[in-house]
């Protein structure tokens, strides 16, 4: 296990900000060498602290005009294994396990609302959601870019 210390701590938010960002580039923003911080995100990095790197989407640009938070139950028998199969349809961005009556959380984007309902009546209710309520996001105000 590593300590995610104050410095860590650090090193991660200008990762969150920018996952690009060298070495050199962090180091200079922190007042240390590059090869300490080097040193400090291979370490996150072995030991799963940092799990990757990923471009951030912006779904607008991509003509996704519609966001949606999906709330659900599943049927007997479905599991979580099964859930992650959501990942593989277009739109899909985030499904949650959580506490409550509605037990999966499904974050969807698509190119209208109407796109919404397909995938929603087609994709998502036939591998076993139900008791499904749609909740449409009019305007976000902080979240993660692409997200």
């Amino acid at each position: 296990m590593v300590a995610v210390d104050d410095m860590n701590q650090r090193i991660l938010k200008l990762l969150r900000m920018d996952g690009k960002m060298t070495y050199r580039e962090i180091a200079s923003k922190l007042r240390r060498s590059p090869s300490t911080v080097r040193d400090r995100i291979r370490r996150m990095e072995d030991h799963d602290v940092i799990l990757g790197y990923a471009a951030i989407v912006n779904s607008e640009q991509m003509g996704m005009q519609a966001d949606a938070i999906i709330l659900a139950n599943t049927s007997d028998g479905v599991t979580a294994k099964d859930l992650r199969k959501l990942q593989g349809i277009e739109g899909v961005v985030e499904v949650l396990l959580i506490s409550g009556r509605k037990r999966v959380m499904i974050r969807l984007h698509a190119l209208d609302n109407r796109a919404i309902d397909d995938i929603i009546a087609n994709q998502l209710i036939p591998i076993g959601l139900e008791a499904v309520e749609v909740r449409i996001v009019l305007e976000s105000v902080i979240r993660f870019p692409g997200i």
